[in-house]
């Protein structure tokens, strides 16, 4: 018997202090329309939607599953899906397959100076996916601002790390950045992780980021008392899940098609 997790007993509700997106397999609606309904119609960077990219293959689906009962999936091919509406080649060698919140979505999915949040989410990798001394995002906090924002303030990523492939949290702060060891890459595979990330934005801001996985094998928290988690060229921070990663280097180790599952996402202003 599968037993879940306490927030999934939680109702599924929209407000403007919380909002939830859950994948159901059982919809007449696409996996890009069940996001759109929740995070607004442009919430979404996937190869399939920009011309010139990969098109006429559905990048983010939904499947039934019998631990979290619906989960999303997002595929990426590593000789064919770009970055939006750039391409490789000629572009240089990334890819990007996520959901987000943008300036047109709930204010939920626009953090604000001096405002707390906790995002939670069910994710896995699948068995076979490859990583590589660059970087590959799964999920991000990502500043929105008038002037060039390159930098996430925080992401979750599969790394080689000094020869370790491992499951990272990474952290920038201005002109340093901090990663810290989460998990070991393989005990992570196939596995359903459940995620929080706890974050006040705020000049002397803090964060903290846990995962735990349903078999009770991995659980461990990382924590950052004071970080300078708001800049003021921020006009807000937005979260962001799927894949984003680097093929500059190592990419003929990486296998043509990767793919990772997510599941009952919640943000709530806490």
């Amino acid at each position: 018997m599968i037993t879940f997790l306490p927030f999934f007993l939680w109702s599924k509700t929209t407000s403007s202090s919380q909002i939830e997106l859950h994948p159901n397999h059982r919809s007449t609606k696409s996996a890009i329309e069940q996001v759109q309904k929740v995070f607004g119609k442009y919430s979404i960077e996937s190869p399939g939607l920009f011309s010139g990219n990969h098109q006429g293959f559905e990048h983010i689906q939904i499947i039934k599953d019998d631990q979290v009962e619906s989960a999303f999936v997002f595929y990426i091919h590593r000789d064919l899906d770009g970055d939006r509406d750039k391409q490789w080649p000629p572009h240089k060698a990334r890819q990007r397959n996520e959901i987000k919140g943008y300036v047109g979505s709930p204010d939920i999915l626009k953090a604000q100076e001096n405002q707390s949040f906790r995002y939670r989410w069910y994710f896995r990798i699948d068995d076979g996916f490859q990583i590589t001394k660059n970087f590959c995002h799964f999920f991000q906090l990502k500043p929105a601002g008038s002037d060039n924002i390159n930098n996430p303030l925080l992401t979750l990523s599969g790394v080689v790390d000094g020869g370790k492939p491992q499951l990272q949290v990474q952290l920038w702060e201005e002109n340093r950045t901090e990663r810290q060891f989460l998990a070991n890459w393989k005990d992570c595979l196939g596995k359903w992780l459940l995620c929080e990330c706890k974050i006040k934005y705020a000049n002397e801001g803090n964060i903290s980021f846990s995962i735990s996985s349903l078999d009770q094998s991995i659980s461990i928290t990382r924590s950052i008392k004071i970080m300078k988690t708001w800049q003021k060229d921020f006009s807000f921070v937005r979260p962001k899940w799927g894949i984003y990663r680097s093929l500059v280097m190592d990419r003929k180790k990486m296998n043509q098609e990767d793919k990772v599952f997510i599941s009952r996402l919640m943000i709530d202003r806490i």
